[in-house]
This record gives C-alpha cells, structure tokens and sequence, in this order.
C-alpha cells in the first residue's frame, strides 16, 4: 500500500513538471507573436498588381468603360456589339454571328459588374481624344496623370495617396502603351500590353473585333482601402500565407520539444493516476482521430495569430458592447496559450501512447488497445469453434469403407428398432441389403462423373485447351465452373505468350530496320565524303545529312532507354507542385515553329487560373511534347486541333483531338505499343516510342493516357491525380 502510495505521488509530481513545462512553452509561443508579425512584415509577400489574372481584369474592363463612354458620347443607350462590332459582317455564317453578339454582350456586362462589386476599391479614369466625355468614379486627382505636365503639389499628393496607379494609351490603331505606372513591375506591363482583343471575348479567328481607339485609361487603388472587396481578400489572404511558414516551423518546434518531454516522462508513475491510465489506454482509433484534429488545429493557427496581431474590428467589436480595450489583448492572450497548451498537451499524450505500445509490443497493443484488434478476436474464436467441428469429420476413407460405416450403422439402429419384435431383425436385413446397393450405384455414379472430370483436366494439361464438359456433374458442378475458369485463363495466357514473343518478333524488326536505315545513309555518305574531288557545296550537303542522319539516330537510342527504363520502372521521379497550363502553354511555345509550319490551327482551351498536381515537371514536359509532335506528324493539313484542359473535382484532364491525314487502320491498342505508327510504310520520321513513353510517363506518376478513335478522329485523353 505504501509503495502504491509513493507511486501515486511520484506520478502526481512527474504530471506537475510536464504541465508546468508545457504552459511556459505556450506562453513563450504567445509572447513571441510580435517578433512573428515582424518577420512577416520583412518578408516579401505576392502582390496583387503584378498577378496575371488582375492584368487581365483591368484590360477586360477597359471594354466595359470603352462601352460607357460611347454611350456617354452619343446620349443614348449602346450595346457592346454596336461598339466592338460596328462596321464586320458575317454574310455566310448568320447563327455564328449572333452568337458572338450575345457573347460580347455577356461579357462586356460581367466585366463592368466586376468593376462595381468586386473591385469596389479600383478608381479609374477614362477620356477619348479631342473629346470631353470622360467616364470615372472617382473625385480625386487620378484624371491628372494623363497631362504631360503634373504640378508638383499635385503629383506628390497623387503619390502619396495612391498605392497603385497605371496608365494605358490606346492609339488610333488600337495598339497599347503603359505610359505611366506604380507598384507593378516592367513585365507586368508587358503583360497588359500583350493581352488580345480576340482572345478575351473568345471569339472565332474568321471575325476581328474594333479595338479601343484614341482613348486613354487611368487605374488607381488608394493606399487605405475604404472597402471591403477582393483587393482586401487578396491582400489579407497573401499576409496570412506568410504567417503560415512562421507559425508551421514554430508549431513543428514545440510539437517536437512536448514529444521529447513525453519520451523522457516515466510512463508507469504517470499511468498510476486513473485519468492519465485511461486516456493513455484510449483505443487508438479515438487517439488517432484526436491527433488528427490537433493536425487541423495547427492549419488554423496562422488565422489565429493573424487575427490576434490585427484585431482592430474584434477590439470594435468589444468595445460597441462595452469592453475596453484593456481587456480585449489580456483576453485574447489567454485564449492563446490555452489553445496552444492544449495542443501540445495532445501531442504529449500522443507520445505516451507510442510509449505503450513500445512496451507491450505491437502485436499486443493492436490486440488489446485497438477496436480493429477486439473485433478480430471475435472473429478468430468465432472461426476457430467452426474449424473445430469440421475437423472431427473424417473425409478420407474410401468410398465403399463410408459405405459399409453407414450400412453398419444403419443396421444397428434398425435392429434395435425392430427388437421388440420378432420379424423385425429379418426385415431390418433386408432393408440393408437393399440400401447397400443404393448407395454403391450412387457413389459410382460419383465417381463416373469424377472421371470426366478427371480427363477433362488430363486433356488441358496435355495442352488441348478447347475440351469442354457437356455432362452434369452433378455434386462436382462447381469444380466444373472452376476448371472452365482456369481454361479460360490458361487460354488468355498462351494468348499473351503468343502475343508477346510477336511482339519481341516485332520490336527486334523494327529496331533493326530503324537502326539500319541511317546506318546505311551515314556509312554511305562517309563513302562519298572519302571522295577527295568532291566540291565544298556537295560536302557541306553530306555532312549535314550525316548530322541529321546521326541526330535521328541518337533520338531513337535515347527513345530506347527511356521506354526501357518507364517498361521496367527504373526512374527515378521528382514530384512537385506543376501548374498544368503553364507546362502546356511552356511546350506551345517551345514548339511554335513546328506548329506554324504545319497548316494545322490550334485550338486551345485552357483555364484561366492555375491548375496545379504533383508531378516530374520534365516527365510531363516529355509527354505533352511527345503528343503535339504527333499532331503536327500525323494530322491531316488545313485542319483544327483541339487541345483541352479540364480542372475536375475527380481529377485534371487533357483531352488532345485531331483529324488523321490517312485513314486510320489501327485499334485504339496497338497504336500505343512500343515501334507502333500511324504511318505503317515508317516513311516518316519517328521512333514509333512516342505515345508508348507519353503512357508510361503517365502511369509511373499515378495518372493515365487513353487512346478513343471515331473514324478518322484522333483522341488522347491524359488523366492526373490531384
């Protein structure tokens, strides 16, 4: 009892040290929250005015203003058609262009409703040349920045008011210049500069819209932010990104400090106190939920440093009902370091619970301090009463021994039946003879049918995989369904052997043939460069076939490896965070001259914002480039080409679409395999590995790349996990 005792209060004095210990790191991690919002004010955070999606936004309202201040020109109400389209016709194609006049409508209104709700704190400034109509919704000086000639007064009240401000020129051509700006970089101006009329209303390449002509535009945000709109959302989501990185280092440091004061915690004094024994003993499905939330409660800390460095409206708050601000920061302090002592009391816990399991062994935990474990053991003793019984049943006499078992035994019941009456006995043995014979047809009849089965299987082991089984086997009828699967399996298996060794066949054919072809031409111009008469312009030719013959053939060796090392998974992949659409507009641009010299027309459908997955960029590079060359290759000349992106909840996909320039006469299989070509003559340059590697590629990183032919349509659809 003594020793009991002393446990206890070596137990009670151990928790006092841990509590202590883990209230002064909360508090620590509170009293360092200024040091927090110093660093993050150091460090450099996005801005919202170099973003392309904001560039866009002011060009795309510049439409909406342009529309305004014709209408502000004429006194009457305009349409945006009447604006951007005054003056284009479409004879041949009527339903094509209403639809663009509904579409420029659309647009023009949402963009202008964008400027209104979503940008409430955007001021602007717009004036036509050698006109006085201007359409604006400020009263400031911003209209000011369209003189060559600013008063000094004047731009330095401008400067001093404004956080942000750009001005862009349209001449009389519709070409744009950014003649003045603030807050943005050089390359964000390029970016406004470079944005296309076309592209914006997304109209097609048979119509060109009237442009913004003669007119200058002005887009100011002040430095104090009246409003509460996007531009604050923004802005406040990008100073909480960098609270993030400070506060998971913070968290991840005191999570690992509680850890190792939880390893170095004696474990029994601790467990001698009831309610530590029972929360330490917790199924570890409830600890493992509890943990998982500790996990969320740390992704929510950088709001709660965030809101508790710029409380200003909560302190509002407060104060409209009657607190003062004296009492706001106290309460808010506390609130803090309860929160971050709870969590790292968990984390405690958390590391009590390894503890355990360390000490009693996995196996034993899992048995005894899980949900999943008890219920096996249910499970287990539950099957192993049924295994019991059925094991006491004896399946390997022979047939005629079980028989004479049960006749014998059948004769014992019956004479002690019948032995209460004479005749009895006499007719007992009769019954039994005849009984006899009734089982031995029966079993017999078993074990006729035992040998069809029996040479069923000797057949398909002799090789004869087309044998069937007509009769009804009666009690072996579903050994009969087993055999028929494993035929059918036995026969898919031949069938690939067979399919691979063609394959093999093929691959060491077309490997020579690929190989040998600029073999020969390298060997055979080497000959003729061996010619000393021959003149400087027939050696310059040689030598840049043999550059051209040998950069082929190093191509397809570098082919070889990579399909190699993808068919046997040898690589090595570097998964980050890849923006979809970047790596795809990256590969366009790389392969813009391949693309303009073909007669194909790109159509592209990309989504405007960033669609990111963990992938091996450079894998994914190589898979995008391998399938926009086959585009160029292989389509049919003067056509379109679709290329889609699609950002789905399941998953991001990337749809490739073209027509063939020959008749397709492949499935939707074979084109994927390894030397495989839409040219079949191999007249073309290629390998024939190109849409085998893009699949591989695919696959290793957790995605996958389906082929669909309708016709002569060619389609390619890449799947990417998130």
């Amino acid at each position: 009892m003594d020793i009991k005792l002393k446990n206890n209060k070596k137990g009670y004095i151990n928790l006092a040290v841990v509590l202590t210990l883990l209230l002064v790191i909360s508090i620590t991690i509170v009293g360092n929250y200024p040091k927090v919002r110093d660093i993050a004010n150091r460090s450099e955070s996005v801005v919202l005015y170099d973003e392309y999606f904001f560039q866009r936004n002011l060009y795309e309202g510049s439409y909406a203003l342009y529309t305004d201040l014709v209408e502000a020109e004429s006194g009457k109400e305009v349409s945006a058609d009447e604006v951007f389209l005054k003056g284009i016709k479409n004879e041949q194609n009527t339903s094509q262009y209403n639809n663009v006049r509904q579409n420029i409508n659309y647009e023009v209104n949402r963009w202008s409703y964008r400027f209104e709700e979503n940008y409430k704190n955007l001021e602007y400034y717009m004036a036509k040349k050698n006109s006085d109509k201007v359409v604006s919704n400020t009263n400031n000086k911003l209209g000011l920045l369209l003189s060559d000639n600013i008063e000094a007064k004047n731009k330095e009240e401008i400067e001093n008011y404004y956080d942000f401000y750009m001005v862009a020129a349209f001449d009389e051509f519709g070409n744009v210049n950014i003649i003045k700006s603030k807050g943005i970089k050089e390359s964000t101006e390029n970016t406004f500069i470079n944005l296309d009329k076309n592209n914006i209303f997304n109209i097609p390449s048979n119509l060109e819209l009237n442009g913004l002509k003669d007119v200058s535009v002005v887009y100011g945000i002040p430095k104090n932010l009246r409003f509460q709109d996007q531009i604050v959302s923004y802005n406040n989501s990008s100073d909480k990104y960098v609270y993030e990185n400070i506060m998971v280092t913070i968290a991840l440091i005191s999570f690992g400090i509680a850890s190792i004061i939880g390893l170095f915690s004696f474990l029994k004094n601790l467990t001698g106190i009831k309610l530590i024994n029972k929360i330490v003993n917790l199924p570890f499905e409830i600890v493992f939920i509890i943990v998982g939330m500790v996990i969320a409660c740390v992704a929510m800390s950088p709001d709660l440093v965030y809101s508790t460095l710029n409380n200003e409206w909560l302190i509002n708050a407060f104060m409209n009902v009657g607190f003062s601000t004296s009492f706001v920061n106290p309460l808010l302090d506390v609130g803090n370091v309860i929160f971050w002592f709870v969590l790292l009391l968990t984390v405690f816990v958390a590391t009590l619970v390894l503890k355990l399991i360390f000490t009693k062994g996995l196996i034993k935990y899992i048995k005894e301090n899980t949900l999943v474990g008890k219920l096996i053991r249910i499970i287990l003793k539950i099957f192993r009463k049924i295994y019991n019984e059925l094991a006491n049943v004896d399946l390997n006499n022979k047939s005629n021994k079980v028989i004479l078992k049960v006749v014998a035994v059948n004769f014992l019941i019956l004479s002690f039946m019948c032995a209460i009456w004479f005749f009895g006995i006499g007719t007992a043995l009769i019954y039994s003879i005849v009984l006899f014979f009734v089982l031995k047809k029966y079993f017999e009849d078993i074990k006729g049918k035992y040998q069809i089965l029996l040479g069923a299987t000797n057949k398909i082991a002799e090789g004869n995989l087309d044998v069937t089984i007509d009769e009804n086997l009666g009690v072996f009828e579903p050994l009969k369904d087993e055999l028929e699967k494993i035929q059918k399996g036995f026969k898919n298996a031949v069938e690939e052997e067979v399919k691979s060794q063609r394959m093999k066949t093929e691959l060491i054919s077309n490997v020579s043939h690929d190989l040998k072809t600029p073999l020969t031409l390298i060997i055979t111009y080497i000959d003729l460069l061996k010619d000393e008469n021959i003149s400087k312009e027939d050696r310059k030719k040689y030598l840049s076939t043999l550059e051209r013959k040998s950069q082929r053939l190093k191509n397809l060796i570098e082919d070889l490896f990579e399909i190699s090392k993808a068919t046997s998974k040898n690589i090595k992949l570097d998964i980050v965070n890849v923006d979809i659409v970047s790596l795809m507009k990256q590969t366009h641009l790389e392969l813009s001259d391949k693309i303009e010299e073909s007669s194909l027309k790109f159509k592209w459908n990309l989504p405007e914002h960033k669609v990111i997955v963990p992938l091996d960029s450079q894998k994914t590079y190589r898979i995008f480039e391998n399938l926009l060359i086959n585009i160029v290759k292989y389509s049919m000349p003067n056509s379109r080409v679709f290329i889609d992106i699609l950002d789905d909840e399941n998953g991001v996909y990337v749809t490739l679409k073209n027509m063939s320039a020959t008749e397709i006469d492949f499935t939707e299989e074979e084109i994927v395999e390894r030397f495989a070509r839409g040219d079949k003559s191999r007249n073309t340059e290629g390998s024939g590995l190109g849409l085998a590697i893009a699949k591989s590629f695919a696959e290793l990183q957790g995605g996958s790349l389906k082929v669909e032919i309708d016709g002569d349509l060619f389609k390619v659809i890449l799947k990417f996990n998130k």
